[in-house]
């Protein structure tokens, strides 16, 4: 399959087509977010193996989302459904069971090595503010992380999509991201700085009209979901951009 290289300026591009697709279902695509991540978190809570079953579910999980985002750019509400088709017998279920299988081991590695070089805080409590957070640590977590992200990036829609193996797959993603690096991270620090501004502008706004933190926590959880949407919807023309390239994309 071939991979495209794409200027710098396609990463504002695939930030905009991502509003366009939240502005066509401003209500269903925030929905399918939410199955998104339940499917991710619900297994993360379960003790020792919760890890390792989020870590499976992730392909299946994207997938699901990128087909309810096709659905909206080819003009089809977005339905539960759209999560259920990765599920289908196809060879395309075994690639992403494989894939996910990779997915979680690779995870229990970051979080072995994470635990390993990132102590935990002395008071062992959760900061409080944002002059509290660890950096440092944050940063060993991000650098020990940010492979698995490339190699993860892409590989989940090409095993879903395309039935490719995921060594191959992840090979792909890899390959993708270095050669598009340059509007990945413009794409990166558009939705960071999309994300910071629209929520510190909120928060200033609703912080001078009440007092209460839980309301103002109710109140900025939909606007969370919004941007979360957005950035999510985004993925989408970003894989048909530099894999597809105008083709449509295979069911």
């Amino acid at each position: 399959m071939q991979i495209n290289t794409l200027p710098a300026s396609a990463g504002l591009r695939w930030l905009r087509e991502g509003m366009r697709l939240f502005g066509r279902q401003p209500i269903g695509l925030p929905a399918m977010v939410v199955l998104y991540l339940l499917m991710l978190l619900a297994p993360a809570l379960l003790p020792i193996v919760g890890i390792a079953i989020s870590g499976v579910l992730a392909p299946f999980a994207s997938v699901g989302l990128l087909t309810a985002c096709r659905d909206v750019a080819e003009g089809r509400m977005p339905t539960p459904l759209a999560f259920a088709q990765p599920f289908r017998p196809t060879p395309a279920r075994e690639q992403m069971l494989r894939l996910g299988i990779i997915n979680a081991i690779l995870l229990l590695i970051v979080a072995t090595l994470a635990a390993l070089f990132v102590p935990e805080p002395a008071n062992g409590e959760a900061p409080q503010s944002l002059q509290e957070l660890p950096l440092s640590s944050l940063l060993v977590q991000f650098a020990l992380y940010l492979p698995v992200m490339a190699m993860m990036w892409f590989a989940p829609v090409l095993a879903g999509w395309h039935a490719i193996a995921p060594a191959k797959a992840m090979f792909g993603s890899v390959v993708a991201c270095w050669r598009n690096v340059g509007p990945l991270l413009i794409f990166a620090v558009a939705a960071g700085v999309l994300t910071l501004g629209v929520s510190v502008a909120a928060v200033m706004l609703l912080s001078s009209l009440i007092s209460s933190r839980e309301l103002l926590s109710m109140l900025m959880a939909p606007l969370a979901l919004i941007l979360m949407t957005i950035v999510q919807a985004s993925l989408y023309p970003m894989y048909r951009s530099v894999f597809v390239d105008g083709e449509r994309a295979p069911a």
